[in-house]
């Protein structure tokens, strides 16, 4: 299963103008079901959510926090990292996960960052009852210059 992950069009402005930022605010991976037609024009997580899976059976509604949150920078190149994401015991099935700041900043609702497609056929991931564990690339999850 191959993956991919896009930033929303508007990420590029909330890290130029300062609305994001990445390594102090609160980011969350939440779950997006097919019934979501990906259009990285969304701006804020009310566009998506939706379409986000159910609660219950190893999910919360929202998602799970990012943890160990980093922005390293190396001459001209900045890399934004967290460390990997675990959904335990997880019995859903989801095509999408969606990065987004779960807070308002510089009056921006739940600004979006990128979006995750987890199987490039595409096709839906159905996971039942096992750890489901989003392993970021070991370059980081979003690297820019």
């Amino acid at each position: 299963m191959a993956s991919t992950l896009e930033v929303f069009n508007s990420f590029r402005q909330y890290i130029a103008d300062g609305t994001i930022d990445l390594d102090s605010t609160d980011v969350y991976l939440a779950l997006v079901t097919s019934s979501y037609t990906k259009s990285l024009a969304n701006t804020i997580w009310a566009n998506i959510s939706t379409y986000e899976v159910a609660t219950g059976s190893g999910y919360t509604t929202g998602g799970a926090q990012l943890s160990s949150n980093d922005v390293t920078y190396s001459g001209t190149t900045a890399t934004f990292d967290a460390s990997d994401v675990t959904f335990s015991a997880l019995t859903k099935t989801f095509r999408f996960g969606v990065l987004y700041i779960n807070a308002t900043v510089n009056s921006i609702v739940k600004p979006l960052i990128g979006i995750v497609l987890f199987d490039s056929t595409p096709a839906d991931v159905t996971v039942g009852g096992v750890d489901f564990t989003i392993t970021w690339n070991a370059s980081g999850i979003i690297t820019w210059t």
